[in-house]
């Protein structure tokens, strides 16, 4: 009796609100409700909320040629799921961005289950995707189609790999992001590709380096000087206009990280706010630095901004 009534009261809400409770059940779950009756048949494909989580295909603990085959069956549901109710094939991940912004997905997340994957946003987890598939793209398409997204989260991978588009400095339109994460070691080989995000996104109003030292260097560039690459690079748009708000994340006072701060501060002509979080676990050595380097930034630095407060937030 109580099931049949929790089922009366469901089936007299209106569809949209059916969808989105549907839109905050897991992937499988989703799909399970079309199942329920005629009316829920269809309901799970107006979704706006898409999370494929490869912890529902995968066991890392198995070897590593059945997490492969795994991973490959995971990428491949993913695409006859959609194709199923859009009637087009979608081969490849360029092809699931396209569906995204067709259909103006407001929240995609690929979840990866390896501790070091979890909880990054979608563009990590589409370019992580592309290991399983056998095809060559510009990595740029992925973000003509993604160029409304306004808070995106990026990787260092893709930091690195973005600077091996030709002609990366005019990446399609404009990019929409109002607020940019970046998952990064702030290592030398990321410094091209952080620029190319800064000229892409004019409209940016909080950009956050969320130090990572699980992060691999996967691509090897030509040997430059940190401090003059940062001390005569170019100012950008966002620089002059729109940012507002810069924070680092696990702040460690490392010497990159105070290039790539000194050239935000002096090119930052609207900056309020920055915010410098200090590392956790550091020994009091580790901590002296952080201090020192803080100091640095705050006293020794000409300022874009007159506005522009400096704060250190202990760990």
């Amino acid at each position: 009796m109580v099931s049949r009534r929790k089922s009366d009261l469901l089936s007299n809400l209106p569809d949209c609100l059916l969808v989105t409770i549907i839109s905050l059940l897991p992937f499988k779950q989703s799909v399970q409700t079309s199942i329920l009756a005629r009316r829920w048949k269809n309901l799970c494909l107006e979704t706006t909320n898409l999370v494929f989580k490869e912890s529902e295909f995968v066991n890392l603990s198995t070897d590593t040629e059945t997490i492969k085959s795994k991973r490959s069956l995971f990428v491949s549901t993913i695409c006859q799921w959609i194709s199923s109710f859009t009637g087009e094939v979608i081969e490849t991940i360029v092809s699931l961005t396209e569906f995204a912004a067709s259909k103006q997905i407001k929240n995609i997340t690929i979840d990866f289950s390896s501790p070091a994957s979890r909880k990054i946003d979608v563009i990590e987890h589409l370019v992580t995707l592309m290991h399983y598939q056998n095809t060559e793209f510009d990595i740029t398409r992925i973000f003509f189609n993604l160029i409304h997204v306004r808070n995106l989260t990026i990787c260092s991978f893709l930091i690195q790999m973005i600077q091996e588009c030709e002609d990366p400095m005019e990446m399609h339109d404009a990019m929409e992001a109002r607020h940019l994460v970046m998952r990064t070691n702030l290592h030398a080989n990321e410094f091209v590709g952080i620029t190319i995000f800064l000229n892409s996104c004019p409209e940016l109003e909080s950009l956050t380096f969320h130090m990572d030292t699980t992060e691999r260097i996967v691509r090897i560039s030509m040997p430059l000087d940190p401090k003059v690459f940062w001390l005569t690079n170019d100012t950008y748009e966002c620089l002059e206009r729109t940012l507002k708000l810069v924070k680092i994340k696990n702040f460690r006072g490392g010497s990159n990280e105070l290039h790539v701060l000194k050239y935000l501060i002096r090119r930052g002509l609207v900056m309020e706010q920055l915010d410098l979080y200090e590392a956790k676990g550091l020994n009091d050595d580790q901590r002296r630095l952080v201090l020192t380097a803080a100091e640095e930034v705050q006293k020794n630095v000409g300022r874009g901004s007159k506005h522009l407060r400096i704060t250190l937030h202990k760990a």
